[in-house]
């Protein structure tokens, strides 16, 4: 055979996640149930990440259908990440369902690749796990944050800074703090006018 023409022996890129699959391929219907478990650096968004060397598991059953192989079941992982109101350590674990289909030669948009009669799952867990990493986690659902004021932890200790006015009040916040002489002063003017102007 020349080097040029097709193979159908290709080989997918070697990896924990790659799987044969062969035998499901000569079988329309059959079944295969799949556990794999490995690190998969660079899993990471704004917010948080997979830390490095913490494994990602795929659990999922590989069907074959007409053209291909029906990837379906769950992709799980831990995460940490800095909690956006407290900017303490955050943690939380993945559980995202899939249901993929893998063609030979694949589509960007719809499936996924299909190497010859060799499956990699590594692209669905990548793809899994990006999409469903927090980008804005919490350390818990009750945190209080910090203090606008004074920076205090307010989930460790109490602080004497009060709430954050309304800026809604801003004007009424002001005139409430002017001294009565100016508030009598700009009630005798009038709205509009400037000191020493006077209606006709």
């Amino acid at each position: 055979m020349s080097a040029s023409a097709p193979s159908a022996r290709r080989r997918a890129r070697d990896g924990p996640f790659v799987v044969p699959v062969a035998a499901l391929l000569r079988e329309p219907g059959a079944r295969r149930c799949v556990d794999v478990e490995a690190e998969m650096p660079g899993l990471e968004v704004s917010g948080s990440r997979v830390p490095e060397g913490s494994p990602v598991r795929a659990s999922v059953l590989l069907e074959s259908v007409h053209g291909g192989i029906l990837v379906s079941g769950t992709v799980s992982a831990g995460w940490t990440g800095a909690c956006r109101r407290c900017l303490e350590d955050a943690s939380g674990a993945l559980s995202v369902p899939v249901r993929e289909l893998c063609v030979e030669g694949g589509d960007v948009e719809t499936t996924y690749a299909l190497v010859g009669d060799e499956l990699d799952l590594e692209p669905i867990a990548h793809d899994a796990c990006i999409l469903e990493l927090p980008l804005a986690p919490l350390c818990r659902e009750g945190c209080l944050g910090l203090c606008p004021e004074c920076g205090a932890d307010r989930n460790r200790e109490r602080c004497s800074c009060g709430p954050a006015p309304d800026p809604r009040w801003g004007p009424l916040v002001a005139l409430a703090g002017e001294a009565p002489q100016a508030r009598a002063a700009r009630s005798a003017v009038g709205p509009g006018r400037g000191p020493g102007e006077t209606t006709e």
